[in-house]
This record gives structure tokens, sequence and C-alpha cells, in this order.
């Protein structure tokens, strides 16, 4: 390029220079400004997207709590016609209480005929709903004797004391009970235990059972039970009863009894350091001299001798000699010829499961730690439903 004058060039070029070397500060200061405006606007515009972001999330918000609002509404008017209608039935059931617990009361006093304070060391309350409950009249009362009549909605007339744990077990609760003795077309009950007679009458109220054997090793238990069986002519008719225990051998034994009660009674010491009852009256405790038998051999004989050809059920609640029992009866083959087998185990030392070879466990519940009651059938007989799932 050529200059037509290059000194009036550069002149004109040091002046530029000279007016920048002047303002440079400022413009510096100015393009310094700018830049952290820039940054600023930067910042802002992030934060502005930010809030932008939150802005639209609360308005979605606020239409879905808008559209809440009219549910809302309706769920508080259900609340208010359910508090109304809840207060409503809470009066009711309070008058129903009042009236149930009026009637109550009114039906334990005629129950009682007035005269609830009479009978004496018992849970006259419990009495009355085991009673109630299960259709049971109180035919009579003798409070000086302590004897206690009742008859069952069967007609089966009992006598007991103050003392009704066995008749509350089988004929409140439904003891030694189960379908297959509905299902039996005829069958016969060995009843080892049998107490004061009571599950001996269930037995022999079902028209399918034939005969029943009671065993009873306690001389008063046993008398206890006579007279039962004689307020029941038609099914004591059925009723063999035999006066001595049945063991694994033929002896005379100690037995240990507590006065007034029913089915505390036992050859077996250690029972007595096992039961609640036992514990609490121990200083009460009667030692007596009984007779057993060898079970295997007396059953084996009664069945030879009453040529019985129909089920067998054994029901056997000895307090504690179960065990030697079943050993009698498998080691003389008589096990065999048993389809049925319900009671109570008291000690559980050894497994029943084991002992009852052939038979399966259809029922046991557990009283407390070592006493469980339980119901062992014929595998043959034994025929579960399925479950639906």
């Amino acid at each position: 390029m050529y200059l037509k004058n290059p000194l009036n060039f550069i002149k004109k070029a040091n002046r530029s220079f000279n007016i920048y070397l002047e303002n440079y500060k400022k413009i510096n200061d100015f393009l310094d400004a700018q830049m952290e405006n820039q940054t600023k606007l930067d910042q802002f515009i992030a934060r502005y997207e930010e809030d932008r972001e939150k802005l639209d999330s609360l308005l979605e918000n606020q239409e879905k709590m808008t559209a809440l609002i009219p549910i809302y509404d309706e769920n508080r008017k259900n609340m208010d016609i359910f508090i109304d209608s809840y207060s409503s039935i809470k009066d009711d059931l309070s008058k129903a209480v009042v009236n149930f617990n009026s009637n109550y009361y009114k039906f334990k006093d005629y129950f009682y005929n007035g005269e609830e304070h009479q009978f004496k060391n018992m849970d006259t309350n419990d009495f009355f709903q085991m009673c109630f409950l299960n259709d049971i009249k109180l035919l009579s009362y003798s409070p000086s004797e302590n004897r206690i009549f009742l008859e069952t909605r069967d007609g089966i007339k009992l006598m007991t004391n103050n003392r009704y744990y066995t008749i509350k077990e089988i004929f409140g609760r439904g003891g030694y009970s189960t379908y297959h003795l509905h299902q039996f077309k005829e069958f016969v009950v060995f009843d080892v235990g049998m107490n004061r007679g009571y599950a001996s009458l269930k037995f022999a109220s079902l028209d399918s059972c034939k005969a029943v054997y009671g065993f009873e090793i306690d001389n008063d238990t046993y008398n206890f039970a006579l007279d039962n069986f004689n307020f029941n002519p038609s099914l004591s008719s059925k009723i063999t009863s035999f006066n001595f225990g049945l063991s694994n051998e033929d002896a005379d034994v100690d037995i240990y009894c507590l006065p007034g009660s029913d089915g505390i009674t036992t050859t077996e010491l250690e029972f007595t350091k096992t039961q609640d009852e036992w514990l609490a009256r121990a200083e009460q405790m009667e030692i007596k001299k009984a007779q057993v038998k060898e079970a295997g051999q007396v059953i084996a004989d009664i069945i030879e001798k009453d040529n019985i050809k129909s089920h067998i059920v054994l029901k056997i609640d000895t307090e504690g000699s179960e065990y030697k029992i079943i050993d009698s009866l498998t080691s003389l083959g008589v096990l065999d010829k048993v389809d049925l087998i319900m009671g109570e185990s008291h000690l559980d030392s050894e497994n029943l499961d084991e002992k009852l070879f052939g038979f399966t466990n259809i029922s046991k519940i557990y009283y407390n730690e070592v006493m469980y009651g339980f119901i062992y059938v014929k595998d043959e007989l034994y025929k579960p439903l399925t479950l639906k799932s």
C-alpha cells in the first residue's frame, strides 16, 4: 500500500494511540464491568429456569389439590355420617350391654333360685356359664352334703360336688369327641381312668355304643361313679365297671389322692410335682392302697369272653400311667385290635407317636408344658379331606 503522506499518517496514528493510552483504564474497567454483569445475567437466567420449574411443579400440585378438594369434602361428609352413626351404634351397644348385664344377673339368680350364696368354694359365675351355654339344668343342691345334681340336654343325670372340672371338660367343651364315634356302626369303649363315670355315660348315650368297660382305681371315686350310673339306668345297663386300675403288671400300689377332687388320683408320685392343683394343695394329699392289673391281659380276656367284633375305642386318662398301659397293650398284641385312642398325657416324657405305630394323630391340644389331650385313629380309618387353598 502506498501512502501519499506517510508523515501525516504517522501523526494521526500517534494521536489515536495517545487517546487510547489516556482512556485504556476506563475501557478496561468498562469491559470488566460488562463481564461481571454477564456473569450475573447468566446466574439470574439459571435461577429463573430453576424457579420456573418449581413454579410449574407448584402449579401442577395446585391443580391436583384443587381436584382433591371435592374428594376431601365428600370424605368429610362421609366421616360426619359415620361419626353420627357410630354415636348412635355406641348408644345402642351401651344399652345392649346394660340389658345383657341386667338379664345375665336375672338369669343367674333364676338358675340358682336365689341361693347362689349357698354354693361354697366354687366359681359360681363359671359354673352358671357352663350350664347356661350348654343347656345343663341344675336339678337340686344339698349344701350340707355338697352334692350338686345336674341334667344335660341329652337327659343324662350327673352328680358332682363343688369340683366340677371334668363335667366342664366333657359336657361343656366336648371332651372325648370325634366324628368317628358317629361314623362307627357299632363300637365298644374301654374307659381306663373312669373317674366319676361322666365319660362312660356320654359314650353310652350314643346309639352305636354297645358297651363300656370302665376301670377306676380309687374306691371313693368308683362309688361316686356308681351313684351316677344308678341315676341313669337306661345307660348304665351298657356299662360294666371295675374297681381296680390298669398298668403293665398285677400289683398292689400306693395311690395319691386329693380329697374332694375328681381326676386327681395317680400312682405316679412324680405327677404330684407337676400339676398346679397338687402343688397348691400338697398338704392335703392322701396316700391309699389300691390294686392294678396288667392292662393287656385284662382287656384281651374281655374281648375274648364277650366276643367283641365291633370297633374298639380306648379312652385313657390315668394321671401319668398312660405309657405303662400302652406298653402292656402293645406287648400282648391288644393294641392292634383298637381302632381309636383318646385321652390325656400328663408327663410328656415319651413320644406317643412312636409308641402308637399304625395310628395317626388327629388332635393334640396342650393344656400346659407337660399335659395334653390327644386323639389317635388307626391308619386305615384316617381319611383327610382336601384343604381348599
